[in-house]
């Protein structure tokens, strides 16, 4: 009796811990679930609103775009769509959120990038298969 009543002690001492977790993000990921709420928006609507730390740098760092680095060189933040240099962030309002699988986001340096010159954030979209919906 004593065992039964410890364990269902434990379960409702867990219960409400469970549930006020948050889900953990991918701070360097967006799903294409987490898209599907935005359906036709833009991305250069929907993507400050999710995660912002991919449109916008350090804000007391020093490391800001537009600011010279230690390097000399200016911060950029390319965009690709798949393995293909599309531009800046201004191109981010031709695509919309119902038709990407995936967004990657890299900082400068790392060797997964695109970007194989490896000196410039990249956000990376990863599109739908139009193939496997008709």
């Amino acid at each position: 009796m004593r065992r039964l009543l410890l364990l269902l002690a434990l379960v409702v001492i867990a219960s409400p811990a469970e549930a006020q977790k948050k889900v953990k993000r991918d701070p360097s990921k967006i799903t294409m679930e987490e898209l599907a709420e935005y359906g036709d928006a833009s991305l250069g609507e929907v993507l400050p609103r999710i995660r912002p730390n991919m449109v916008t740098f350090n804000g007391g760092g020093g490391a800001g775009l537009g600011e010279q680095t230690i390097s000399g060189v200016q911060n950029q933040l390319l965009v690709y769509v798949g393995s293909q240099q599309q531009g800046d962030t201004s191109v981010l309002r031709f695509y919309k959120a119902a038709d990407v699988q995936e967004i990657r986001y890299y900082k400068p340096g790392n060797s997964m990038s695109p970007h194989t010159a490896g000196n410039a954030f990249v956000i990376q979209l990863l599109m739908k298969d139009r193939l496997k919906k008709q």
